[in-house]
């Protein structure tokens, strides 16, 4: 509630209004020979009060926003140093992830390859009745599996 008051407090509407009444104090206040007059007359010493209020009203409000807009600007620059360095760690991650996937790859090709090998190596030899494995199968397993 208190943001809403201070924004309507220091927008461009509030800060017109209370600089035409200024204006206008000050010339009612100040102007030579208004005090004779008889409609004006009466007033010249409230003018100059409210002349003198408004300009310090006014110059509290327009310190109050440069002061929120200071504020905004600093966390704006905050915000963003924070996602460049998070965009900076995604980059790094992501050329991480590449040279992984680049290693897995090979490893899947030479992988690939151990096995194609031991399919040729297996189709040679002759068909027989019972197991056709001996310790050289297994072994080249084991090999694969490294």
């Amino acid at each position: 509630m208190s943001d809403l008051i201070w924004s309507l407090a220091t927008s461009y509407l509030s800060l017109t209004g209370i600089g035409i009444l200024a204006a206008v104090a000050l010339i009612v206040g100040h102007a030579p020979l208004a005090k004779y007059l008889p409609v004006v007359g009466p007033y010249v010493v409230l003018a100059r009060f409210v002349s003198y209020l408004a300009l310090m009203l006014l110059a509290f409000l327009i310190g109050t926003r440069l002061a929120d807009e200071r504020a905004a600007v600093k966390q704006l620059k905050t915000d963003l140093a924070y996602a460049r360095l998070q965009i900076e760690a995604q980059k790094a991650s992501a050329e991480t992830a590449a040279k992984l996937r680049a290693q897995a790859e090979q490893q899947a090709a030479t992988l690939e390859k151990k096995v194609t090998d031991y399919e040729d190596q297996l189709a040679k030899q002759p068909a027989g009745c019972g197991c056709a494995f001996d310790d050289g199968d297994v072994n080249s397993l084991r090999g694969i599996a490294r």
